[in-house]
């Protein structure tokens, strides 16, 4: 049996950990494990998938530096990529909040609290002061208790670093939209842990949603506006592009599966985790996505993979929760196992031993007990590492004979010549005749492919040594949709500057 894993990363994440790593008790790196090293039995292929054609049975995915388009045939498929943050029904939270989905987030979160802390350090203007040591987590989940918890217990710790800073300034603000937090949970777990975080100074809106956001305040669904410029979501989640292009009906944004993990309506192809919507024996009830879960859930669908392999009857799956833990930060913990309620210092002891036996690799649960040893003996960090941020608009040389692009690559950016000559050069296809053009400065190339999200249709060369500048193509479609003018001037260019093959590619989408 030959298996590989595709994946855009090559580390897997325990998301659990990331709200330890936002407040510096476990390092970014140890919270991490290299997929081949995990999986040295696996195939590992670096790339993006695009797309999923199960008819032909080919995975359509982007990989190496050039970017081009590759179909890889597969008999079993297996749908397991979870689901994106999708922020777009609350106003301004794609630009203005932070989320707990990668290691990437984590370290955000963790320098936008320390970078908070300088500025209000030093700051005499008590408004921006004000702004500055506000926190507002959406979500009482157990990641928005989680990250909260972690927050405060960080936010503690560093205070006595920061004398003109007090106790009091700091505001941390968790919404919930339920009637309580940590819902998954027994009612009385919950009173414990809402009245644990209110106690640590944690203010805690129940019946509360969150309508929109600005970069400097947040604006709840009772109306209320709460000045902070930072906001930590939890909520607000949704499948891929390439999840929602496979032309199934979704079931609450999953993909609907039957009691066997496989997909309905295709062949061949199987769905499990947070992307999967699994029915349970209940009539209604769908798997919760959560660890234990999923664990389940992988073990049953590679032995029901087996079995199909062999024509033997499938599996249903089944499962009852072994229990729920919640760490709330400061050596406190909440959960429920096998019918009996956790408080306190004995809970977070078991959630801690509960998380290292289900961290993957042996390597990374040494790495993560020694970052909880080094917790009790040793202050945390308050080192503000900020990652470098790429300019938008970056400039590139090309020496004469340099390729720019190939033929049937994923561009990044708009192209524009400030210097030099480009030439591109499009070989007839499929009855399209060849095409040439070239690009002298001030010059542009990319517009049109943006525009089509297709790939180049011909090889773009470097005649002489060349300098253009290059718009990144999420930046450029923005700066279309805000400037009309601009993007009236690429409307009504020319038809015949393009190839035919370009012109009809675009007359394909506009069908």
């Amino acid at each position: 049996v030959d298996i590989e894993l595709i994946s855009d990363r090559n580390y897997f994440v325990f998301q659990p950990l990331l709200p330890e790593v936002a407040s510096g008790v476990i390092n970014a790196q140890d919270a991490v494990t290299p997929l081949r090293l995990l999986l040295p039995k696996v195939k590992v292929r670096l790339a993006e998938v695009k797309g999923i054609d199960t008819q032909a049975q080919t995975i359509q995915l982007v990989q190496g530096r050039q970017r081009i388009l590759h179909d890889l045939p597969y008999d079993q498929l297996v749908i397991g990529s979870g689901q994106i943050t999708d922020l777009s029904m609350f106003k301004g939270f794609e630009q203005h909040s932070l989320t707990m989905k990668d290691l990437s987030d984590a370290y955000l979160l963790r320098n936008k609290v320390i970078q908070n802390f300088e500025l209000a350090d030093v700051t005499d203007n008590q408004e921006l002061k004000k702004r500055l040591l506000t926190f507002v987590v959406a979500g009482g989940g157990f990641s928005g208790v989680e990250t909260i918890g972690e927050l405060q217990d960080m936010i503690h710790q560093t205070l006595r670093y920061y004398p003109r800073i007090s106790k009091q300034e700091v505001r941390l603000i968790l919404v919930q939209f339920a009637d309580r937090i940590l819902p998954e949970l027994p009612e009385k777990l919950s009173l414990y842990a809402h009245n644990k975080l209110v106690k640590r100074g944690v203010e805690i809106l129940l019946k509360t949603g969150v309508t929109s956001a600005t970069s400097t305040s947040v604006t709840t669904s009772h109306g209320d506006v709460i000045s902070t410029n930072s906001v930590i979501t939890t909520i607000g989640n949704g499948p891929s592009d390439f999840v929602k292009s496979l032309g199934i009906e979704l079931v609450r944004g999953k993909i609907p599966t039957n009691r066997e993990l496989q997909v309905e309506g295709l062949n061949n192809v199987w769905s499990l985790g947070d992307i999967a919507a699994i029915p349970l024996e209940e009539k209604g009830k769908y798997a919760p996505p959560t660890a234990q879960c999923t664990v389940r859930e992988a073990r049953l669908l590679a032995n029901n993979i087996l079995a199909d392999l062999k024509q033997k009857p499938l599996s249903s799956f089944c499962f009852s929760s072994k229990g729920a833990l919640a760490s709330l930060g400061g050596y406190s913990a909440v959960g429920n196992m096998m019918g009996i309620n956790l408080y306190g210092l004995p809970a977070w002891f078991l959630w801690r031993g509960f998380y290292m036996a289900m961290l993957p690799g042996v390597a990374t649960r040494i790495r993560v007990a020694l970052n909880w040893a080094f917790d009790y003996v040793m202050p945390r960090t308050i080192v503000h590492m900020e990652q470098a941020k790429p300019h938008a608009c970056r400039y590139m040389h090309f020496a004469k004979n340099d390729v720019v692009f190939h033929t049937g690559e994923w561009v990044d950016g708009f192209y524009v010549v400030v210097d030099g000559e480009l030439q591109l050069d499009v070989s007839e296809n499929d009855g399209t005749p060849a095409f040439s053009r070239t690009f002298e400065t001030n010059g542009h190339w990319g517009e049109r492919t943006i525009q089509n999200d297709c790939m180049t249709t011909g090889t773009l060369t470097a005649m002489k040594d060349t300098v253009v500048m290059v718009i990144p193509k999420e930046d450029f479609v923005r700066m279309r949709q805000a400037m009309p003018s601009w993007d009236s001037y690429f409307n009504n260019l020319d038809a015949s500057k393009y190839s035919d093959a370009i012109l009809e590619i675009e007359r394909k989408n506009v069908e």
